[in-house]
């Protein structure tokens, strides 16, 4: 990623060229706004459902929960390697080839 720098002189402010800075600005303010409003949805949840403390990667069930993610996507890979064999055995069959190891 490359930082690109712009020198806006007063010329340049004049030629229609919107200020790059009060656009960065707004967006930033933007998604401060957006971050703020998924917050209180967010509290606004875990008051419901009765959750009174978030787990943290030093929780027993923050580390729990990882092992069963990455068992997850292990097994999901390894249903998708045992699709690909059985298509292929299939294709194999197809042809009358599937004893040849090929």
């Amino acid at each position: 990623m490359s930082i690109q720098w712009a020198t806006n002189t007063s010329a340049s402010m004049t030629q229609g060229k919107r200020d790059s800075t009060r656009t960065t600005e707004t967006a930033r303010r933007h998604a401060l706004e957006k971050r703020d409003k998924e917050l209180a949805v967010v509290w606004a949840l875990e008051q419901r459902l009765g959750i009174e403390r978030r787990w943290d990667s030093s929780c027993a069930e923050w580390q729990e929960t990882a092992r069963l993610v990455v068992r997850r996507k292990y097994q999901r890979a390894l249903d998708t390697l045992e699709g690909l064999v059985v298509a292929r055995m299939f294709e194999l069959t197809k042809m009358n080839r599937s004893q040849t190891g090929q």
